[in-house]
């Protein structure tokens, strides 16, 4: 399974990472970015009362099951 981790700066300091699964594909960091922005401007995500301040990264990551035998 894919998913996008967008990871924000809170005002206290720490860090959250927002997860989104199954990014539509081709995504680029400048659209990414965009949208962070556009999250940290509107304050769209709180961790606790702290709203994130900043973009600290984004990356794709892939997870996969196996089964035991």
């Amino acid at each position: 399974m894919k998913s996008l981790k967008m990871v924000f700066t809170l005002e206290a300091g720490a860090n959250v990472t927002y997860t989104l699964q199954d990014p539509k594909e081709g995504l680029t960091m400048d659209e990414v970015r965009a949208v962070m922005q556009d999250m940290v401007t509107k304050q769209a995500i709180l961790s606790g009362n702290n709203p994130v301040s900043g973009i600290k990264d984004a990356y794709l990551y892939e997870s996969s099951r196996q089964e035991l035998a």
